[in-house]
């Protein structure tokens, strides 16, 4: 566990110490060894409980994680500097939440991811909080077909341009209701818009080519979604853990498995 991980869970034992949550317990030279790391002057803090400087590492860790990962973009490691983010923000207790968020079916309560990981709810209350609002998306959306809509989703490709103001003026067609820039094969936006016949289909598909600036343009209409899973996820909250789980399963590999 990252250091900034054992701080905030030893917070937790702070808040309800009667209650055991497995997680490790850390001094306040720790904390001030962590601050060090930073360059950044432990006796600046010392009228702060170890609750209060808890908190400041935690901040100034988010704050770094936010400079990395806009610095990383330009260098072409965003993906690494994420994933040394996550290890950071992300402390054991999180890590619970956010599976157990995960794996449930429907939009589980505080109290019972409370009974269920042993946590203290006003702790699972707050990390959930931070948890749903910087690792996890969740929205609410029409099933389109309940109502007799279909959803189409366009792929398109731009000739050299201002992309952002193509995208606008794609948006402000009636049936559009989201546009996105993408990075692949031929994609520069990915739009998608809700129709209810084969004719709005093709006039929104019209109005969209007449645009200046439109190279290429196709569509597609998800019918049925025929299967989901959620290991991905679950290996990227806890990597080794899963990766550990995989080989023991697995049992060695062979020659002829290692090199196919």
């Amino acid at each position: 566990m990252s250091s900034d991980g054992q701080a905030t869970s030893m917070l937790e034992n702070t808040i309800d110490p009667k209650k055991s949550i497995n997680a490790t317990s850390i001094t306040r030279a720790a904390l001030e060894q962590e601050l060090a790391k930073l360059a950044i002057n432990p006796d600046f803090f010392r009228s702060f409980t170890t609750e209060q400087l808890s908190d400041v590492l935690y901040g100034l860790n988010k704050t770094a994680t936010s400079s990395g990962n806009n610095s990383s973009l330009a260098s072409g490691t965003k993906c690494e500097s994420g994933k040394k983010a996550s290890e950071r923000m992300l402390s054991s207790i999180d890590k619970k939440i956010l599976k157990a968020l995960l794996e449930s079916r429907g939009k589980p309560s505080s109290i019972q991811l409370s009974k269920e990981l042993d946590i203290p709810l006003a702790t699972v209350q707050r990390r959930r909080k931070r948890l749903e609002e910087e690792f996890v998306r969740e929205s609410y959306s029409l099933r389109y077909d309940k109502f007799g809509r279909r959803q189409i989703t366009f792929i398109i490709s731009l000739d050299a341009g201002e992309k952002s103001t193509i995208a606008n003026e794609i948006l402000s067609i009636e049936k559009v209701n989201y546009v996105s820039r993408t990075f692949g094969d031929s994609a520069d936006l990915k739009v998608e818009a809700v129709v209810e016949t084969n004719k709005e289909l093709m006039d929104t598909s019209e109005k969209i080519k007449a645009l200046p600036g439109i190279q290429k343009i196709s569509w597609f209409e998800s019918l049925e979604i025929l299967g989901k899973k959620k290991e991905p996820d679950l290996a990227i909250v806890e990597p080794e853990q899963r990766e550990t789980e995989g080989e023991l399963e697995k049992g060695p590999l062979t020659k002829f498995q290692a090199y196919k």
